[in-house]
């Protein structure tokens, strides 16, 4: 049975007629296929492949490479806690402790209902805001066992968090979707109304056709 369906296909199609080497396209056609299926299968994969001409292995072998990329079902919200030293000198071992307990499951685990997953992450370059955690990759700054338990009672209650730069917390299928299609343009026919799949709009000095102004006395 194929993963992508015709709609999801033409999406493929898309990614993949940005670049000059098709091969440029494998990290976006496997998001896309995370996107769809919430984890990255074996179908995924050879659907990937046949997609760009290569073999299963050569699109495990990229793959397996990136921890962003999940071999196993994964929760709709994924929680990662910095283990870093800045982080655990302020107390990031209490705040996945306290996470453990209040989720009922251990780091690098998910919960039954496929709600949440947790992991201790190594680092995440914010140490100024440390203890950091993210959720969904948004950033959470100066966060506490009691502020962390906190955002996961507002996620099951539906309710919409911000990160500390404003960006809504979006699901892990959205955020792998919105990865696969980041620069990919609908069809239209003038700027002001181009749009990419993800719904940003170019910005003028990026927008196709472009040269920036040259400096400096060319004489």
């Amino acid at each position: 049975m194929a993963v992508l369906n015709d709609e999801q296909r033409r999406e493929a199609e898309a990614i993949v007629a940005k670049y000059p080497n098709k091969r440029s396209a494998l990290l976006p056609l496997v998001f896309l296929v995370q996107s769809v299926q919430g984890h990255v299968t074996d179908e995924g994969m050879r659907e990937v492949a046949d997609i760009l001409g290569l073999t299963p292995a050569q699109v495990l072998g990229s793959t397996s490479f990136y921890t962003m990329f999940k071999r196993n079902p994964q929760g709709e919200y994924l929680i990662s806690v910095c283990r870093n030293i800045a982080c655990t000198h302020l107390g990031g071992r209490k705040i996945v402790s306290a996470l453990e307990e209040r989720l009922g499951v251990p780091a690098g685990s998910t919960t039954a209902d496929g709600k949440f997953s947790l992991e201790a992450a190594e680092c995440l370059a914010t140490c100024d805001g440390a203890p950091v955690l993210q959720i969904n990759y948004e950033d959470f700054y100066d966060v506490t066992p009691e502020s962390a338990i906190d955002l996961v009672d507002k996620l099951e209650r539906g309710e919409q968090l911000r990160s500390v730069r404003g960006e809504p917390v979006k699901t892990a299928r959205e955020i792998s979707h919105e990865t696969a299609t980041a620069g990919v343009r609908e069809l239209a026919t003038d700027m002001e109304s181009m749009r990419t799949i993800g719904g940003e709009t170019p910005r003028v000095d990026t927008a196709p056709g472009h040269r920036p102004p040259e400096k400096g006395d060319r004489g």
